[in-house]
């Protein structure tokens, strides 16, 4: 699958990370948090899906899971990729749907987290959309700037 900037995505690569990882954090173009989805589940804690901050390092990750899922110890499988298109594609062409299927068998219900979270990211993709369009200093540079005194 080619994106909108020439990228080619390896959607079968894609199905086996998500096949594989029991912990997943997936980073897109437009903003800087991430889609982070932990698998694991046992009688006191259910999977997890949402958008957490980045971080500098995996270092960094297993710290975060070693305060917020501590109960399942370090991952056995952690994968981390960039999506290279929108968060939109991402849920129109269901490429997380052996994702959902993992949460669901862990857990009955959890693929809503997953949806919930992708819910988030699709608002914070278009607040992002927004701001490029506006200009907003604090994501981006304006190349060409209107002439002062002017409207």
């Amino acid at each position: 699958m080619l994106t909108e900037n020439g990228v080619q995505v390896d959607l079968q690569a894609v199905e086996e990370v998500l096949r594989r990882a029991d912990v997943l954090a997936i980073a897109f173009t437009l903003f800087p948090e991430r889609l982070l989805v932990d698998t694991r589940a046992n009688a006191e804690a259910g999977p997890f899906a949402g958008v957490v901050e980045p971080v500098a390092s995996i270092q960094e990750r297993y710290l975060w899971l070693g305060r917020h899922r501590g109960m399942f110890g370090a991952p056995e499988a952690f994968s981390f990729f960039m999506w290279p298109h929108t968060v939109r594609s991402l849920v129109r062409r269901n490429v997380l749907h052996t994702l959902r299927q993992r949460l669901e068998a862990a857990e009955p219900g959890s693929g809503a987290r997953l949806d919930a979270a992708l819910d988030e990211l699709l608002q914070r993709e278009l607040e992002a959309m927004k701001a490029a369009v506006r200009g907003d200093p604090r994501r981006w540079k304006t190349i060409w700037e209107r002439p002062r005194g002017r409207r």
